[in-house]
């Protein structure tokens, strides 16, 4: 199965590899678990993150309002046939070995040693394995260049709110409905608002909308603000967005909780 998805993915990577795609994982995870999750999580990406990877970067939200999946996680690849080539689990039994062959040679201090033993190597990667049965995934085209706008020197590691909207559209060219409220909400809003960036990505493969949405806010205030109050849409940009949309859409809110950076996973927040 997996080679006859890569076979159909090399058929369209060339028209956005240039771009780049999102592996959106998505988690129901039960919420009394989902701090049990991200911290295993960091551990698991912090042993698997080798050389031999090739992942751009990667962004993990909890949610936080809405009816959608408790964690999700967004992994950046160069191309959607790096995506679906990329196997975690090789790079962490690639860890493993190489702890495994030092063990052998020197042994391993509990007292003295920064890296973690195979046995709690083997722990760690039981636990993960544990959180992946009720799980769903997703690729969809990623263009920073043309659909993606924020502040300048924006600080990310913060537990940021994620505004997501996905929307299903009439039309063929999927930018029309992207490029419409990134016009009416998305310009404005990170030029003259509250808002600190946003975009679009558009679907590739797997079970999504057509077009997905994303806002990104200090915090759960500045948000209210920015679509009350303080809300700097451009006026009378809604008559060129809804026309394009087809049948219901959905709403999401989730909370920034870490990222990778410097080829480890980074919680959220200072010192973490």
């Amino acid at each position: 199965m997996k080679t006859i998805k890569l076979f159909l993915v090399l058929l369209f990577t060339a028209s956005i590899s240039a771009q780049g795609v999102v592996d959106i994982t998505y988690f129901d995870i039960p919420a009394d678990k989902v701090g049990e999750f991200i911290k295993t999580h960091k551990q698991f990406m912090d042993i698997s993150l080798t050389d031999d990877r090739k992942v751009e970067g990667q962004w993990v939200y909890r949610h936080w309002y809405g009816s959608g999946h408790s964690v999700v996680v967004e992994t950046y690849f160069a191309s959607a046939a790096d995506a679906v080539n990329d196997d975690p689990w090789a790079g962490f039994r690639q860890a493993w070995q190489a702890a495994s062959e030092a063990e052998q040679k020197r042994g391993w201090n509990k007292e003295t040693d920064t890296e973690y033993s195979t046995e709690e190597m083997g722990a760690i990667g039981q636990k993960y394995a544990s959180f992946l049965g009720n799980h769903s995934d997703e690729i969809r085209n990623v263009d920073f260049d043309n659909n993606f706008v924020s502040k300048p020197d924006v600080n990310w590691d913060t537990n940021f709110v994620l505004v997501v909207g996905n929307y299903n559209s009439k039309s063929a060219d999927w930018s029309k409905l992207g490029q419409s409220y990134m016009d009416w909400q998305t310009k404005p809003g990170v030029e003259k608002g509250l808002q600190l960036g946003g975009g679009y990505t558009s679907h590739f493969s797997g079970n999504g909308y057509d077009v997905r949405f994303f806002s990104a806010y200090a915090n759960l205030v500045d948000f209210a603000k920015a679509i009350t109050t303080d809300s700097v849409a451009t006026e009378g940009g809604g008559a060129a967005f809804w026309p394009e949309v087809a049948g219901e859409h959905e709403d999401q809110i989730y909370i920034h909780v870490g990222h990778i950076e410097d080829g480890k996973f980074d919680l959220a927040g200072p010192n973490n």
